[in-house]
């Protein structure tokens, strides 16, 4: 399939949209890394443009949403006792069908970066991790950070104080497909995020030998 610029600029906008959610946060950065490494997991499996990604998450994890639309999918996954306007962390899959063939995963994360420069309010950081294989899929990650974070739900109105946001970014090219990973947290606890870690997205795949 072949994307026009604009349609890539619509995928990369939903993109961005998708991750852009509010919460305030009501644990310590401490606490995030320790809720990204808990030894309780529970098995659970997205079916993306009919293929199987199979995921590993704690326990106290749930899958909030869901949707495919057109040839975007997306699943959000947050803590069980949150919901997707109010989280403190969040763990999200996006696919974009047919579009391995029209960009690779760095371009596809540089104008990601860019949308996600023009949405913060504050400083923002992009730091590049590089490209790796993974299950023989090219792929490549990065981190993203801005200390003022807008409260945006899919265009509801948060409270007006900008937070603090840390995310981890992987962008896999299937064959056919694109698939973007990423794992984030936010509050007011972050607004200084350049000595924070957070753990990658790929951490939590269990199984992704059907994307194509």
């Amino acid at each position: 399939m072949d994307f026009s610029p604009q349609v890539l600029a619509q995928a990369l906008a939903r993109g961005l949209a998708l991750a852009l959610l509010l919460q305030p946060l009501s644990v310590s950065a401490t606490q995030v890394a320790q809720m990204s490494s808990q030894v309780q997991v529970q098995a659970s499996q997205l079916t993306i443009f009919k293929q199987n990604l199979g995921l590993y998450f704690p326990a106290n994890w749930r899958l909030a949403y869901s949707e495919q639309h057109g040839d975007m999918f997306s699943a959000e996954f947050v803590p069980a006792k949150e919901m997707l306007a109010h989280w403190s962390s969040l763990y999200c899959v996006q696919g974009f069908k047919g579009m391995a063939a029209s960009i690779d995963p760095e371009a596809f994360l540089d104008g990601f970066a860019e949308q996600y420069r023009n949405t913060c309010e504050g400083e923002m950081h992009y730091q590049k991790l590089g490209a790796s294989e993974l299950g023989g899929k090219a792929s490549y990650s990065a981190m993203l950070t801005c200390d003022k974070m807008p409260h945006t739900h899919r265009g509801e109105r948060g409270i007006d104080k900008p937070v603090g946001e840390i995310g981890h970014y992987t962008v896999i090219a299937g064959e056919e497909d694109l698939f973007l990973l990423h794992q984030s947290a936010r509050g007011e606890a972050l607004l200084s995020t350049s000595s924070l870690k957070i753990a990658p997205p790929i951490e939590r795949i269990a199984d992704m030998a059907s994307l194509r």
